[in-house]
């Protein structure tokens, strides 16, 4: 919704009517992370979805901001930037810019959409989904496989994508680790994994859709020309 929509219907009026102890506390935990889910605090969120209009009109009108808020996270979307002084090294956001870690991330975008048609689940049910690393890399070399015949990025490639990004993906709340144990004797994982992990999916990953962002149009670039390491220079040096 637009600031022309606010302000046809009044939201200003009804903001200055609500617990100010409440809209303070909710304006900072929209702030604090990009994601708020529901069970971090649900009499909060409860509130925010009660009240999702009037403190949605508030980021609109002094922020130029969007409140998006379904029934297990809500977020702010920030259209666009406004301190052209800062690096993109500078900025606290999700921003990947490795070739690598954007193939792993549509793939876990896949994977998770997997997930739920084989366990016939939705976004909407209250049991969040787990996985296994081994499973998730096992399912990112086939995918490799798939798309890329001449098998230009290695396994090796893809396991220290995931060392990398899965980091990133707990900090920006994602995905959460739930287990780490050495793997049993019997149990064998895929090559450069040390460990066996378990991580669930967070409501936030549902905000991303497969569908849009592709692998497959990841996956072109690796028929471009240039190396990875000249990429990384690259990247490096605009920062």
């Amino acid at each position: 919704m637009n600031e022309e929509y606010y302000e046809k219907e009044n939201y200003s009026d009804q903001i200055d009517s609500l617990n100010i102890h409440n809209v303070r506390a909710l304006l900072n935990v929209l702030t604090e992370s990009p994601f708020f889910y529901q069970t971090d605090d649900p009499d909060l969120f409860a509130y925010l979805r009660m009240n999702q209009e009037a403190i949605g009109h508030f980021f609109m009108r002094y922020f130029g901001w969007e409140l998006y808020v379904d029934r297990q996270a809500a977020r702010i979307i920030k259209p666009q930037l406004y301190n052209g002084a800062l690096k993109p090294s500078q900025r606290d956001m999700f921003d990947l810019t490795r070739r690598d870690e954007c193939s792993v991330f549509m793939l876990l975008l896949e994977f998770y959409e997997k997930l739920l048609r084989d366990f016939n689940s939705n976004y909407d049910d209250d049991k969040r989904l787990r996985f296994l690393i081994s499973d998730f890399v096992q399912y990112c070399f086939n995918r490799f496989n798939e798309e890329l015949e001449d098998g230009e990025s290695s396994e090796r490639a893809i396991v220290e994508a995931c060392r990398t990004l899965f980091p990133k993906l707990i900090k920006y709340r994602f995905i959460e680790q739930k287990e780490k144990a050495e793997a049993s004797k019997d149990e064998r994982l895929p090559e450069g994994l040390e460990v066996q992990v378990m991580y669930e999916f967070l409501p936030g990953i549902h905000c991303y859709r497969p569908d849009i962002l592709t692998f497959k149009e990841i996956a072109r670039l690796y028929d471009k020309s240039g190396s990875e390491e000249s990429e990384s220079a690259a990247a490096e040096e605009n920062e």
